[in-house]
């Protein structure tokens, strides 16, 4: 289907779903639906403008209001309003002041709002562009306000991903501002594929990490636009998106649109709320959402307090988390999430400020935080409670046992309790064969399970990642006793001096291996992501740290444990153990006195967190100089319990593990690691066990089969499959939840670069010859790239050999070897990709930034330099073809165009013209005049093609800046508008001669 056909298409969906096809705003500049807004603003405050329409003057002063509207934030903001309408202040002609309706948050699908479709709108006075006559495919209005754009492209991937970029496009050229401004989702639909996202705050800000497909209630992938349309886009649903599930973020001045099962969770408990209300009926198990760790949790259960705080009948809402350092984070978040007007009902409490609030009857619905510990210790000493309140509980798999809960359901006489868990607890559920040690579950506590969104949905949805395990056992636990008891283990063994040195010098010695980036032209940059260790105990973490000092000293490592952890040694000297470790880290990293705060273990743990996560003012990316100078980064942060839940950072890629988990709690430490971040540098999160290997490799598949396919919660569970173990356990590497074996990722390799060879020789130094071969490889290639890497990531070194595998995972006693011959091979395969996909049209051409980044900074290292000048100079020596050869062959691994550089020098020693011995300066300044030579020939050709002066063109060239905008390079445009005037060019000669002349550079 074409694309005009499938716009049409798309409209007459949108149709059906509740809209109004705007044919005569259609196929028109943009400017008419700045009058058809005026029209609606008249219509929908005909009453307060008295029935006298807005003047000239006035609507032009409503279009300046919009110019504050500098991100979607801003506009979010506006559409919100107060008491659910979105307002403009006006001073009319006659001096009166008005409040002019703009939209309604609450009247959805009736009252004043009305819903409109336009196409093909053009855009010819864009600010930040010299381009004409930009096109868009679709705007979706309410009330006037473009709050959704749609942009509609066929089945192709390069078309899927150029339509995200179009979009980036249009915000750089300045397209969402004024009216426009208030666009807040964008939709990118093909036949059979549909995603969206929120509008970034700035071009820069587009991250294809938050382009969202959609689930459907029942949790399958929605790849039918039209369904797609039907469940997103339709009336109700498109408004609510733009409202209810949009969370404005303060902090970093952007709006997040939830996901599907976020959307549908909050439904679920609003549903259920509302059936209790309609039937002034209270019951205290409302029921629990699993959702699995990383999926972003905080999110929904602020929009579901948020919403519980505004029905009417309930008083208050107690949000409940089991540790004091999640309420405060848990608070700030919450902050960040709410509009100004709300800001002030979130309040963190302890427990007897919690009895002095509740004693207060008058006033608006309030979000209080407080702990489970604290809540329970007020109940104890009489807090009770008889109004229809709200409790919402965090990570409830921790709290679904105990009688904490019991008492504070027994004062609270009136109030449902909701959960929100990423690791529910099961009984057995031994017709799938998942076995769990739980005696009580979440359902027994909260009650019927109301949404659920996997670990297997997540790595599906690429939400997460799925994780690389393995297993080192030092000598000293091979040799242990195996009838020790697991008490005699700890002392004998684990607490020993040489178990942890032999943990520590694991560590150490893998850390490059296991923590730089991506192999890009031969180079992996180090320390690219940061490690935990988790120990069994405050002892093991003070003792670990100065077993790191004294063994790993170039490592930089931290400590950290709360108070209510258990101990293995004396309080006092913990606290001056830790005390000690934040001295070395203040002093290291030169942060002002943690001991001058209020909260001293509060600011530390603050500052490290921050530090790991890269968050603000730990988000710059510094130079090896700059990091000497001014330390910024961490590599490996030592822990007990503390951060192994309710912690996230992407840059997190290695959980070392030496202690013993299980179930959930396994699942919710191991998922330290996988938040996603760029795939070919982080495949998997890396998860390293130190203690009994091969038992906890049992309990690491048992924990994933638990999370993947659920255990008996006493809810009847339509959709479970009746699996036998094998099977099930090879689901965990066909769904990427398990990493598979390098060896089986090698067979599969194999075939695909001998492919390549095929078509780019050996060497890789052949570019294929046709359109279709070139776009053929391109794709195996870039596809080749992304497995390397995740081989490479998971410990492989190119040209090793391991040990083969059967079909079944099992040792074979046979050798396997990437048909790679080491890492320079991979580098010339890179080069050989970078070099193809540019000669492709720039639609067919994928996104390989990094390998082009890496080139520029890389390109001396690709071969050996030192190695390459001995060779010309005996060449130089003895002009022999053999010799030739082996040059030709060293630079296999360059691209086309500086391997003739170096046959342009070649041939220049054979006609005289070099007669003296090189140097890498010497050799390095005749490959530039070389390649200057080349350019000011090519520039010259382009200049006499297009009737332009090859001198002009060859000046403007020297200020050309590759990947920065015209508008962000004045010395160019000065050159560029000097040419145009010279050359008498009109307006629409212009956008066309600036355009192509900075395209034509880029490709010089």
């Amino acid at each position: 289907m074409s694309e005009e056909k499938f716009e049409k298409a798309v409209i007459e969906k949108l149709k059906k779903e509740g809209w109004t096809y705007r044919e005569d705003l259609s196929n028109k500049k943009a400017e008419v639906l700045e009058q058809n807004w005026r029209e609606v603003l008249n219509d929908n405050n005909r009453i307060k403008l008295k029935d006298k329409p807005l003047s000239d003057n006035e609507f032009d002063k409503l279009k300046q209001e919009l110019t504050h509207n500098k991100t979607p934030y801003d506009a979010q903001l506006l559409l919100a309003g107060a008491g659910g309408v979105g307002t403009l202040p006006l001073t009319r002609d006659d001096g009166s002041q008005l409040e002019i309706e703009i939209f309604y948050g609450d009247e959805v699908a009736g009252g004043h709002s009305r819903y409109e479709i336009v196409n093909q709108i053009t855009f010819d006075k864009l600010p930040r562009t010299l381009g004409h006559n930009r096109r868009i495919d679709i705007m979706l209005l309410i009330n006037g306000l473009p709050v959704g754009h749609v942009e509609e492209k066929d089945e192709t991937r390069a078309n899927q991903l150029s339509a995200f970029e179009q979009f980036q496009k249009y915000d750089s050229d300045g397209m969402y501002e004024g009216l426009f401004s208030f666009v807040q989702v964008m939709f990118v639909l093909s036949q059979h594929s549909a995603h969206y996202f929120a509008r970034p705050k700035n071009a820069t800000e587009y991250n294809r990490e938050f382009l969202f497909g959609w689930r459907d209630d029942d949790g399958n992938d929605v790849t039918d636009a039209m369904v797609f349309i039907h469940q997103v886009m339709g009336i109700p649903a498109l408004h609510r998106l733009v409202t209810v599930n949009m969370i404005p973020d303060a902090d970093n001045d952007n709006v997040m649109v939830m996901r599907s099962y976020q959307i549908q969770a909050t439904r679920a408990i609003m549903d259920r709320m509302r059936v209790m209300e309609n039937n002034r009926f209270v019951e205290k198990e409302g029921g629990y959402v699993w959702h699995t760790t990383g999926s972003g949790k905080t999110v929904t259960s602020f929009k579901v307090a948020q919403l519980l705080a505004s029905l009417p009948r309930v008083r208050h809402v107690l949000f409940i988390v089991d540790r004091v350092d999640l309420v405060n984070q848990t608070a700030e978040n919450f902050k960040s999430f709410a509009y100004k007007t709300f800001e002030k009902r979130i309040q963190v409490v302890k427990g007897y400020e919690l009895k002095k609030a509740l004693k207060q009857k008058n006033g608006p619905s309030n979000i209080f935080l407080t702990t489970v510990q604290g809540l329970d210790k007020a109940v104890k000493t009489g807090l009770k409670s008889d109004e229809r309140m709200v409790i919402l509980m965090d990570e409830a798999h921790r709290s679904a046992s105990g009688d904490a809960v019991a008492h504070i359901k027994n004062a609270f006489s009136k109030t449902t309790w909701f959960a929100f868990t990423g690791t529910p607890n099961f009984y057995s559920d031994d017709a799938n064969d998942v076995k769990t040690t739980r005696a009580v579950s979440t359902y027994d506590v909260f009650g019927q399970r109301l949404h659920r969104y996997t670990i297997k949905d997540a790595i599906s949805d690429q939400n997460v990642l799925g994780f690389d395990v393995s297993y080192y056992t030092p000598t000293i636990e091979k040799d242990a006793d195996s009838d020790l008891t697991e008490k005699e283990l700890e002392k004998a063994v684990y607490t020993s001096l040489p178990f942890r040195e032999a943990v520590v010098e694991d560590i150490r010695d893998h850390w490059n291996e296991n923590h730089s980036g991506p192999i890009e032209m031969g180079i992996r940059e180090p320390n690219q992501f940061h490690g935990m260790l988790a120990v069994s105990g405050k002892q093991a973490v003070v003792a670990y740290y100065n077993l790191f000092k004294k063994l790993a000293p170039n490592l930089r490592v931290a400590m950290t444990y709360s108070r209510d952890e258990d101990n293995g040694m004396g309080s006092s000297d913990l606290q001056e153990s830790l005390k000690s470790a934040i001295n070395d880290y203040s002093t290291f990293y030169g942060t002002h006195d943690f001991f001058n705060d209020s909260d001293t273990e509060r600011a530390y743990l603050t500052d490290v967190t921050k530090r790991i996560a890269h968050k603000k003012p730990y988000n710059r990316k510094l130079t090896a100089e700059q990091e000497v100078e001014t330390p910024q980064r961490l590599d490996l942060i030592i822990v007990s319990d503390q951060l192994l839940t309710g912690f996230d950072s992407k840059y997190v890629n290695t959980i070392y593990m030496d202690k013993i988990l299980k179930e959930g709690l396994l699942i919710q430490a191991m998922s330290r690691t996988n938040r996603t971040i760029d795939l070919s540098a982080k495949p998997h999160g890396k998860v390293r066990f130190f203690r009994k290997g091969e038992m906890m490799e049992d309990r690491v598949k048992q924990a994933l089969m638990i999370y993947t396919q659920g255990g008996n919660d006493t809810q009847p569970n339509k959709d479970k499959l009746n699996k036998d173990t094998d099977e099930m356990e090879k689901d965990l590497i066909t769904d990427d939840i398990l990493a598979p074996k390098q060896a089986k990722q090698i067979q599969e390799l194999i075939p695909q670069i001998e492919e390549l060879k095929t078509m780019a020789g050996e060497d890789f130094s052949v570019n294929p010859r046709s359109e279709k071969e070139r776009e053929q490889f391109v794709q195996l290639a870039a596809d080749v790239n992304h497995s390397v890497q995740r081989l490479v990531q998971q410990g492989y070194n190119i040209g090793d050999e391991i040990d083969d595998v059967d079909e079944n995972g099992n040792n074979n006693g046979k050798k396997i070897a990437l048909n790679l011959a080491d890492d320079n091979q991979f580098s010339a395969l890179q080069a050989r990709l970078n070099e193809v996909n540019g000669t492709l049209p720039p639609k067919r051409q994928i996104d390989l930034t990094n390998i082009q980044i890496a080139i520029d900074l890389y390109s001396r290292e690709i071969i050996d330099y030192d190695r390459l000048v001995e060779l010309i100079n005996e060449y130089m020596k003895e002009t022999v073809d053999t010799k030739r050869a082996e040059i030709e062959k060293h630079i296999a691994a360059l691209s086309d165009s500086e391997r003739n550089e170096i046959i342009e020098i070649l041939d220049g020693i054979v006609s005289g013209k070099y007669r003296v011995a090189f140097n890498t300066e010497t050799l390095d300044q005749t490959r530039k005049t070389v390649r200057s030579d080349h350019q000011e020939l090519m520039i010259r050709r382009w200049a006499d093609d297009h009737h332009l002066s090859g001198n002009a063109i060859i000046t403007a060239y020297e200020d050309f800046l590759p990947g920065v905008g015209l508008n962000d390079n004045p010395k160019l445009k000065a050159r560029l508008e000097q040419i145009e005037n010279d050359e008498q060019l009109g307006f629409f000669q212009i956008a066309d001669f600036e355009d192509g002349v900075q395209d034509f550079f880029a490709k010089l």
